[in-house]
């Protein structure tokens, strides 16, 4: 992969400066978002709750303190191809909707840009009939979401900084 100089540090190529980003598709099924401002998990339950449902699974990707051995971590950047993004969650949606029975509305949230400790990063809901398939299918997207999205992240801890540990070779939805 090149590399290209955005400011200060180094990034993936392709990655596009993180402004006052909000990138988004919605209907009557699906919530995608990608946005540098403050992910709400409210707003994303409230979608994905509807008299169908009889399960609303929630995942919520969080900052944390530490990254494998490596502590003090005091944030998280990410960047992404953001012309691609939205796609890679569409396709994560309608293969969601295809493999998992009885789904109902699916959200799917990024932050991009700076988040501290504590910070959602992620937020993945699925309502559906069952709560087996709502389960299986939040699972399911979050761990696609992980290998398809072009997404990357930058650890910052307090004696510096660097692209995550354990980058994913992106893939594509149906693949997995």
């Amino acid at each position: 992969m090149g590399i290209a100089t955005i400011g200060d540090s180094a990034s993936p190529l392709g990655c596009e400066g993180i402004g006052s980003l909000n990138s988004e598709f919605k209907n009557d099924e699906v919530w995608l978002l990608a946005t540098s401002e403050k992910l709400s998990a409210d707003d994303a339950l409230n979608f994905a709750s509807v008299p169908e449902a009889g399960a609303v699974v929630l995942f919520s990707g969080d900052v944390r303190n530490h990254s494998g051995n490596r502590t003090g971590v005091i944030s998280l950047e990410y960047e992404a191809y953001e012309s691609k993004l939205i796609g890679s969650f569409e396709a994560i949606a309608e293969n969601a909707k295809s493999r998992f029975d009885g789904l109902c509305r699916i959200v799917i949230f990024h932050r991009l840009g700076l988040c501290r400790v504590g910070e959602s990063t992620v937020v993945v809901v699925v309502s559906s009939e069952h709560r087996d398939s709502g389960f299986a299918a939040a699972k399911y997207c979050i761990d696609t979401l992980k290998h398809t999205s072009p997404i990357w992240k930058k650890e910052i801890w307090a004696e510096g900084n660097d692209w995550a540990l354990n980058a994913n070779q992106i893939q594509r939805a149906e693949e997995l």
